[in-house]
């Protein structure tokens, strides 16, 4: 197993200010190639890979590989192309530590290993999805919309790094905030840098979604007259910056929000309904980041998914580990051997 992909969670908070897109990119555009490991057989070998596959009529163990799977599909939208690590929101990390985990099963290796899983599959196994759109009905957190995008094929953005306030940062950093001799060519060198990138925003407010007609292209002399573009879908959502005023009480203070516009031109195919999501709705927007203007305060986004983006931090309760306790495949099969356990008054559990 690679140490890296333990690193559930990152931040750039230690990033210097003259850090350079390598750090935010890597070395390369293309995806690691991960090739299988002892580890990953281990883990093929496991009773809980196989009820992953097969599904299971045991209730305590549907609760496990609900909540297993609900943690996999919040990290579908934010696998990235950089290196091998993924990104769990650390709410849920805490869920898996506390709620997943118990002595005799580790619920981050098993996490590690559905990613492994992914990556080396390059697509979610279709009998993962089977077993999560029949448990999606019994275990309401599992977002089945973002395991069916994993479920067709692997498509990593640039680097989950780059998160809108990065990207704003950035901007300030490198083009408003450029010496004499670099400001000629630092607005230049930041589109380079950053524009025609796969990215994913979360933390967005839906304004609304329209159908919009594309202009007819103008006919050429000699040319045949060209059809009309199809209608496409775009989405308008907002960003709010925090507020630096918060928790403070300051009577005189006026501080004006600021709002980041994004116009997202969505993909024909979305996995998730937008008829039926009303304004004002968290949604995270994925898509390649095509032009921004007025110092990023305004950016656009084509080819788009838009997906759900929960706020876990209103209540994130995955499963009651009395249930991952009694599931018969919540154990370390995966570590090589399931060590004997204390039962009641220090006897051996069986």
């Amino acid at each position: 197993m690679r140490s890296a992909l333990l690193a559930l969670v990152l931040s750039l908070s230690s990033l210097p200010a003259a850090a350079q897109p390598e750090v935010f990119f890597g070395p390369n555009r293309e995806a690691p190639n991960l090739k299988e490991e002892d580890f990953d057989r281990r883990f093929l070998r496991s009773g809980f890979y196989q009820a992953l596959s097969r599904g299971t009529n045991d209730a305590n163990c549907a609760r496990l590989l609900g909540g297993m799977l609900t943690l996999l599909g919040e990290t579908a939208p934010l696998l990235h192309k950089r290196d091998e690590n993924f990104y769990l929101d650390p709410l849920l990390v805490q869920a898996l530590n506390t709620q997943l985990s118990t002595p005799r099963f580790q619920a981050n290796a098993y996490l590690v290993a559905m990613v492994r899983r992914v990556l080396i599959d390059r697509k979610l196994p279709e009998s993962w999805f089977q077993t999560a759109s029949t448990l999606g009905p019994l275990v309401l957190t599992i977002d089945v919309g973002k395991l069916r995008f994993l479920a067709e094929g692997l498509q990593p953005i640039d680097s989950f790094f780059l998160t809108l306030p990065t990207l704003r940062e950035r901007y300030d950093i490198e083009v408003r905030r450029a010496t004499a001799t670099a400001a000629r060519s630092a607005e230049k060198m930041f589109r380079e840098n950053y524009l025609d990138r796969q990215v994913a925003f979360g933390d967005l407010r839906l304004v609304d979604v329209t159908v919009e007609q594309p202009k007819k292209p103008k006919k050429r002399k000699g040319q045949p007259e060209e059809e009309a573009p199809p209608p496409t879908a775009v989405a308008r959502l907002l960003w709010y910056p925090p507020d630096p005023n918060a928790g403070k009480i300051d009577p005189f203070s006026k501080y004006k929000p600021l709002e980041v516009r994004i116009t997202a031109k969505l993909a024909a195919q979305q996995y998730l309904d937008l008829s039926r999501i009303p304004k004002g709705t968290r949604l995270m927007v994925r898509g390649r980041f095509w032009s921004f203007a007025k110092g990023v305060d305004e950016l656009e986004l084509r080819d788009a998914l838009i997906f759900q983006d929960r706020d876990w931090s209103q209540g994130n309760l995955l499963v009651d580990p009395a249930s991952v306790a009694q599931c018969p495949v919540a154990i370390n099969d995966l570590m090589g051997a399931a060590p004997t356990q204390a039962g009641a008054f220090g006897q051996p559990r069986r």
